[in-house]
């Protein structure tokens, strides 16, 4: 699996730990950690894609802005999403490009968990060890 949940850690907030070989994999990891929080992504169809792009100087901000463009894109649109598609090419910059596949929010339909309101820098913490990259992320919900 490429992401777990972490119990204990918090205790009004949900924390996840996502892994991948490469940063397009951390990233993909960490959103579907993200699309798991609010609602199972088995019950979310592939009707609308978001496509997006982020620029940052190191990987912490940018992983960062790019979960939170998620949760901007479940409030200000109201879409939950089932997958993505992510690439992080690393120059004198990290440049991400992403497209998120879902539906808008259908209570009748899919199986909603939570609200997730924000990522927390709170143990935020992204690095590479033993040739794979980490992410620890809390959210706020």
């Amino acid at each position: 699996m490429p992401y777990k949940f972490i119990e204990g850690l918090t205790t009004a907030d949900v924390a996840f730990e996502a892994k991948g070989r490469t940063l397009s994999e951390l990233f993909e990891s960490a959103a579907m950690a993200l699309f798991d929080i609010m609602a199972n992504p088995k019950k979310v169809k592939k009707k609308i894609i978001k496509k997006f792009g982020l620029e940052e100087k190191n990987l912490e901000d940018l992983m960062f802005k790019f979960l939170d463009e998620i949760i901007f894109f479940k409030d200000s649109d109201a879409l939950v999403f089932n997958s993505s598609k992510v690439d992080v090419k690393q120059n004198k910059n990290l440049k991400l490009t992403a497209a998120l596949y879902g539906d808008k929010i259908d209570y009748k339909k899919q199986e909603l968990k939570v609200d997730p309101k924000a990522v927390t820098m709170h143990k935020f913490d992204v690095k590479k060890e033993k040739g794979n990259y980490f992410a620890r992320v809390i959210v706020d919900i």
